[in-house]
């Protein structure tokens, strides 16, 4: 049986692929600049995170000149939510890759928000970062049982 990480990737440029966003992109995190979300991207929650709503692009990836999609997704992760409200802010992160002219890096920059942005550990990028870890986790947990 052949792993396959990215769905039409061979194995072996599936691995080298998470290799490189895990020892080449983290780095990049130190240098990125954080700004307030705009108003128009934040989902209405109740109660609100406790922590200010900031955005830095693409977080550990190049921005090039999509990081207004980024800055969405951003602002949808700072909220947290269900499972399926992740996928679809995933979702829409890749679409407005894909619209942007980016149609592989919108598949790369998927992958790497399905992997990177879960709430499990306490990345400042995770889903519901705007909780103090673990905080949300617990919440969403007791609300899921």
């Amino acid at each position: 049986m052949k792993l396959q990480i990215f769905n039409g990737v061979p194995a072996q440029l599936s691995k080298l692929l998470l290799s490189l966003m895990a020892f080449t992109l983290i780095p990049i995190s130190a240098c990125s600049s954080h700004s307030p979300c705009d108003p128009d991207f934040l989902p209405a929650t109740s109660p609100s995170p406790p922590n200010e709503c900031r955005v830095d692009g693409c977080s550990l990836a190049p921005d090039f000149d999509f990081g207004y999609c980024c800055n969405q997704h951003d602002a949808r992760y700072w909220s947290g939510g269900t499972t399926q409200e992740r996928k679809q802010a995933d979702l829409a992160l890749r679409q407005c890759l894909a619209e942007a002219n980016h149609e592989m890096l919108a598949v790369l920059y998927y992958y790497g928000v399905r992997i990177g942005g879960t709430p499990y550990l306490p990345t400042p990028w995770r889903w519901g970062f705007g909780w103090n870890y673990p905080q949300y986790q617990l919440n969403h947990d007791a609300e899921s049982n």
